[in-house]
């Protein structure tokens, strides 16, 4: 696997593997302790994960005392029938049953029809003794399973392994990583490595002895398609990256992308097509497996479908421009939520902070300003608010006569903060106020910037905000929007989005959409002129 270790790497090569791309042969190289590569259907991700385990074994783990590198990697699926079609046929289109680096032993290879497969294999490599490079024996003891219907202490309590797979990852249990991960660094037994070893790998102390034993590499790996956002890998990935700091995910570009991977074993042609059978660029099955994006399983229409995670969001947080004004939207009602955030000189919105109320509770606008207030405090101190905009209904309500205050009234004398309405509640032009900043300032800078942290205005524009069902299948003439948890804080955006651009500029970008910057409609210039159809 020529290009993919370091120094070191193995001599006598198993096979010429040609990394599917940049971001695979990243992945194949990288050590853990959790890898897990994400990518469209065909993008190489299994096979990579073969030459991983592979590279790994010959490269990273120790020489025991007998001159062999012993190494046990385990693969686990959900089912035994998926693992059959999906991982074991990968594995056998490089590594056959009786293949020429299957090991002589009787019983190298058995299993499979519903059960554990076990496979094991031996080649050699080059590894550098105290004397020297060496030719070095390694012998692979691969083992596939499948969890099922199984407890998961159960099923991982025998594992004793150097390194595991996690085939298609996303449809295995969220405490799977962890639980697999803690039968690592049990194989080869720590007595059995060659003590010379410990200069490279390290030392460490037993917890159960108490004394020095040499450190073992621990590695899991993972493959797998985009899933949806309420999948445990989205959560991991994207909204909690600094929890799961143990994980490494390696995403691979678009199959449209220029700079899709493997297109030696999958061309564009074949993603276009699959595009098309799958309902256009916008369905969530092609987002997925085309385009390698999360996306919702199907309910109703995504309203916002020029969003894009991976430019739309901010891969760390955003500093807060202290000689910039914020801004806030708003949206009332029993769970109100806002977004405060910066326009940049350039033009850049960047939605900064978010406010949600729980789902469980009812949140009056005392209790709501209270929770804007502690994060202008914490955030926004000394810092000028240049607009703040709401919902046009949360001024109706008050009894005027008998002095009540109108919902936003009260949030506005709590936070000394003038609030205004917005020129009108019509969802069609709160749309085109926020779909306008989906678009691009340049080549190289969005106009919509997210902070990390607004992991609820994330998720909404990714897939949660939708149209009900009844105006998905036009079973209506008007817009409906299904309200959920995430349906307020995207509201409250396009309130900050309507109210800072006004309705007429809304209406004019929304006109021009589409249309080249110095293209003029035909209807926009009336002509003089003396020429007369009848006077030829």
């Amino acid at each position: 696997m020529p290009g993919l270790g370091s120094e070191s790497q193995s001599k006598f090569d198993i096979y010429q593997y040609k990394p599917p791309g940049p971001v695979g042969a990243r992945y194949i190289v990288s050590e853990g302790p959790i890898d897990l590569i994400m990518g469209p259907w065909g993008s190489g991700k299994t096979v990579a994960t073969v030459f991983k385990i592979a590279r790994h074994a010959a490269e990273l783990f120790p020489v025991c005392r007998d001159g062999v590198v012993h190494v046990r990697c385990a693969a686990i699926r959900d089912t035994y029938r998926e693992m059959a079609k999906t991982a074991l046929a990968s594995w056998h289109e490089f590594f056959p049953k009786r293949g020429p680096f299957t090991a002589p032993d009787k019983d190298a290879y058995a299993g499979g029809q519903d059960r554990p497969v076990k496979h094991v294999l031996e080649w050699d490599t080059k590894r550098l003794w105290p004397e020297g490079w060496k030719r070095t024996k390694v012998r692979l003891e691969m083992e596939f399973g499948a969890i099922g219907e199984q407890n998961l202490d159960s099923f991982f309590k025998g594992y004793e392994i150097s390194m595991g797979w996690m085939n298609e990852c996303d449809l295995l249990h969220e405490d799977v990583p962890g639980r697999f991960y803690g039968r690592t660094a049990r194989y080869p037994p720590r007595s059995e490595i060659m003590e010379w070893e410990g200069e490279r790998l390290g030392w460490e102390t037993d917890p159960d002895s108490g004394t020095q034993v040499i450190r073992l590499p621990r590695i899991i790996m993972g493959d797998y398609n985009p899933p949806d956002e309420v999948n445990w890998t989205y959560k991991r990935h994207i909204e909690e990256p600094e929890k799961w700091s143990g994980y490494k995910f390696f995403q691979q570009p678009s199959g449209l992308s220029p700079q899709a991977e493997n297109r030696s074993g999958k061309s564009r042609s074949q993603y276009e097509e699959e595009e098309r059978a799958f309902g256009g660029p916008d369905s969530a099955e092609a987002r997925r497996n085309v385009h390698g994006q999360y996306a919702a399983k199907k309910r109703g229409t995504i309203i916002f479908k020029r969003f894009n995670l991976l430019r739309n969001r901010a891969d760390s947080p955003l500093p807060i421009v202290k000689e910039l004004p914020f801004y806030i939207g708003m949206d009332a009602g029993g769970r109100p939520a806002a977004i405060i955030g910066q326009i940049m000189p350039n033009g850049q919105r960047r939605p900064l902070r978010e406010v949600v109320s729980r789902p469980d509770t009812v949140t009056g606008p005392a209790r709501f300003a209270e929770d804007i207030n502690e994060v202008l405090l914490r955030d926004f101190a000394g810092m000028r608010c240049a607009g703040a905009w709401a919902d046009p209904s949360s001024w109706y309500g008050a009894d005027k006569t008998r002095g009540e205050l109108a919902w936003i009234e009260t949030v506005q004398l709590a936070l000394q903060i003038p609030i205004l309405p917005t020129a009108t509640n019509d969802l069609g032009s709160r749309f085109e106020a926020v779909d306008w900043y989906f678009g691009d300032i340049d080549a190289n800078t969005p106009r919509l910037l997210i902070d990390p942290s607004c992991k609820y205005l994330i998720r909404a524009y990714v897939s949660q905000y939708q149209l009900t069902k009844h105006s998905s299948e036009a079973k209506t003439d008007s817009l409906e929007v299904e309200k959920n948890e995430y349906s307020h804080i995207a509201e409250a955006d396009q309130y900050w989005c309507y109210g800072y651009r006004g309705p007429t500029a809304v209406k004019k970008d929304a006109a021009q959409m589409g249309r080249p910057a110095n293209v003029v409609p035909l209807r926009s210039i009336t002509a003089r002129s003396d020429f007369d159809v009848f006077k030829l």
